[in-house]
This record gives C-alpha cells, sequence and structure tokens, in this order.
C-alpha cells in the first residue's frame, strides 16, 4: 500500500509543478508587457525590470499555489481514471478512502509552507517591490512621470507635463505657491532630468526656451515675467530616500500586526482593516488544503470519458472562493460580520462542501 501511495502522490507532482510554473508564467508575462514600455521608451535598465518581476513572485504565489494544488488533483485523477488504474484499484479490494490520509497530509504541509510565505517573504518582497520602484524614480523621474496630470512629489512645486517622450519632457508647467504673493510660474517648451552627484540632494531638471515669473524688484509683492533659453532647478523627491519608505498594512508580518492592531486600540483607533489584513493572511494559506479536499472529492468520481467539464469546475470553484473572499471582505467592512468570521467563512463553505462531496464518493 506505501507504493501505491506514492506513486499516485508522485502522479500528482509533474502536473503540480507544470501548471503552477505556467499560471505564474502567466502573471508574469502580463507584468512584463505593462512594464516593457519602461524599458523600451523610458529607458531603464532590462536588470532593474528583473528585480521588479523577481519582487513579484511571492505574491503571485499566493495565489497560483492553491489554483495548481487544484488542477493537479483534477489532471492527476483524470489521468488514473483514463487508464482505468482507479478501476483496478477497486477491483484489487483497496478502497478509496485509504488515498485520501496521504492527500490532506500533504495538503497541510503545503499550508503550513503558505502560512510561512504569506507571514514573511511576501510582505518583504512586497515592500522591496515598492522601495526599488522608488529607486527607479530617483534614478530616472521622467519613468514615472505622467502626462497630463498634476504631479506633486517634488514639494514646494506642482508640476504638470503635456507630453513624455523617452527621457525629454514636452510643454512644461512648473508652479511654485507662495504663503504671501502670487503663485510662482515656469513655462517652458521642452525639460530634461539629470542626475546630481549626490542623488540624495535630488535630481536636476533642466528646462528650454520658457518664461518664469520672477520677483519684481521695484514692485515688491508682484511678478515680472523673464523669458530664458536655458533655467535649471534642483528637484527635492518628497520620498528621497527609498530605504525609508514606510510599511503599509500587507507589508507587516503576523506578529507587526497583532503589534499595530494593540497600538491602534490603545489609541481608540479603528483596528479593523488591521484585523481584516491578519486573518485574510491566515486564511488565505489554508486555501490548499481547501482545494485538495474539493479535488479529491471531484476527482475520485471522474469517469473516463469526461474531458472539458474537470477544468470547468476548477475555473468555478477558483472564481467562487477568490469572489466568496471579496464578498465578505466587503461585509466585514460594513460591519455586518466579524473580521475572522468574514476571512474563514469561504474555507468552512469549501470544506463543508468539498467533505459533502468525498464523503458521498466514497460511499457510492
Amino acid at each position: 500500500m506505501k507504493i501505491l501511495r506514492t506513486y499516485v502522490l508522485c502522479e500528482h507532482l509533474n502536473p503540480f509543478f507544470v501548471t503552477l510554473g505556467g499560471l505564474t508564467g502567466v502573471l508574469l508575462l502580463g507584468n512584463t508587457v505593462k512594464f516593457a514600455d519602461l524599458v523600451i521608451a523610458k529607458g531603464v535598465s532590462f536588470f532593474d525590470l528583473l528585480r521588479l518581476l523577481i519582487y513579484l513572485i511571492p505574491y503571485m504565489l499566493s495565489f497560483t499555489v492553491p489554483m495548481a494544488c487544484l488542477v493537479a488533483m483534477i489532471l492527476a485523477f483524470g489521468r488514473l481514471n483514463m487508464d482505468y488504474e482507479l478501476i483496478a484499484m477497486r477491483a484489487s479490494g483497496i478502497a478509496p478512502i485509504r488515498l485520501v490520509f496521504p492527500f490532506l497530509t500533504l495538503g497541510l504541509l503545503i499550508s503550513v509552507f503558505m502560512v510561512a510565505l504569506n507571514d514573511r517573504v511576501v510582505p518583504s518582497a512586497h515592500l522591496a517591490f515598492r522601495q526599488q520602484l522608488k529607486a527607479l524614480g530617483i534614478k530616472q523621474p521622467t519613468a514615472y512621470l505622467e502626462a497630463g496630470t498634476f504631479i506633486k512629489d517634488f514639494s514646494p512645486y506642482v508640476m504638470f507635463v503635456y507630453r513624455v517622450d523617452g527621457q525629454m519632457l514636452h510643454n512644461v508647467r512648473i508652479y511654485e505657491p507662495q504663503p504671501n504673493g502670487p503663485t510662482r510660474t515656469v513655462i517652458a517648451d521642452r525639460g530634461e532630468f539629470n542626475p546630481l552627484s549626490n542623488k540624495k540632494q535630488g535630481v536636476r531638471l533642466t528646462l528650454f526656451n520658457g518664461v518664469v515669473d520672477e520677483w519684481d524688484p521695484i514692485h515688491p509683492g508682484s511678478l515680472q515675467k523673464v523669458s530664458f533659453a536655458t533655467y535649471t532647478m534642483n528637484l527635492q523627491s518628497d520620498q528621497q530616500d527609498a530605504e525609508r519608505i514606510g510599511k503599509k498594512i500587507k507589508e507587516l508580518t503576523f506578529q507587526e500586526l497583532l503589534e499595530e492592531r494593540r497600538r491602534l486600540a490603545a489609541q481608540d483607533i479603528e483596528t479593523l482593516p488591521v484585523s481584516l489584513e491578519l486573518h485574510r493572511k491566515i486564511a488565505s494559506s489554508f486555501a490548499p488544503l481547501t482545494f485538495i479536499l474539493f479535488g479529491l472529492g471531484f476527482g475520485l468520481r471522474l469517469n473516463h470519458q469526461e474531458r472539458l467539464t474537470p477544468y470547468l469546475w476548477a475555473l468555478g470553484v477558483f472564481l467562487c472562493y477568490y469572489l466568496g473572499s471579496v464578498g465578505m471582505d466587503v461585509l466585514a467592512l460594513k460591519g455586518w460580520l466579524s473580521p475572522w468570521s468574514a476571512m474563514w467563512i469561504p474555507n468552512f463553505a469549501g470544506i463543508l462542501i468539498s467533505g459533502v462531496l468525498l464523503f458521498r464518493t466514497l460511499n457510492r
């Protein structure tokens, strides 16, 4: 029996890793396309882009590992049914229930791995991703300047750029509000950023062919327009040091979330968002166990004629689970459910449905 259990488990390894690699690759490809403009048009280094994609992988695994568990169960049991191996096991007097416990153990092990991933790796990777984005913004500000919007990252200035073409800014407007006077304005046809020797001092913006409002020495408190061919400004980002970016709630470990919740409660501040994030991370870690249990109940009742139906079921279960999680999150934010119940209901519902399905399968 030990050999048989090992054989069935090994049958699931190949589809698991193939599905995991495929799903993660598709998500990475989607983000690669999104970031491609940074390399092609805005001169961001390919290695900087590669680092961004690597930092995204742990977050992607929190979705692709549970999905890979479900698909692997259906693929493997589908193959065993097509080759009549499950029928041969039953004919040899081996009850299907003897295959259940190894997979439940496997599901628990994967869930423990996901707990560690969601507690330590995902928060650190998400923070590193934002730090890398900020570092890119410091090295090459044009990479993250969006044309047609007011840019307030360089206090006290407010910048508006009509078009960004690679490293060149076109039709630039810079406004400097004054506490005791009119707003100072700089208008230029073109502009470009140049790094300073000390990056912590900011960046130098060189403007070409424009006008600037300067203080009128004859009439204090008023401005006069002065034309220029070249005009330089040193700009300091509000978050110039990428290493000092504050953590968001999703970037906190379990221990840090508990400490943050205690700190907020001591100050009579609403702790609901922190509690939701804590229970979300823990509950989502046990999604692999839920999906493996469903895969057992569904996979053992497959027949060799079925082809497309199992994959539709897999997609349906996956969508129901995560859409249900989103719905429970909304109910918790409205105060209709407690944070722990909202985040754990999808797991409890999935385990209950899977348990009933597995029970009926084993007793038919």
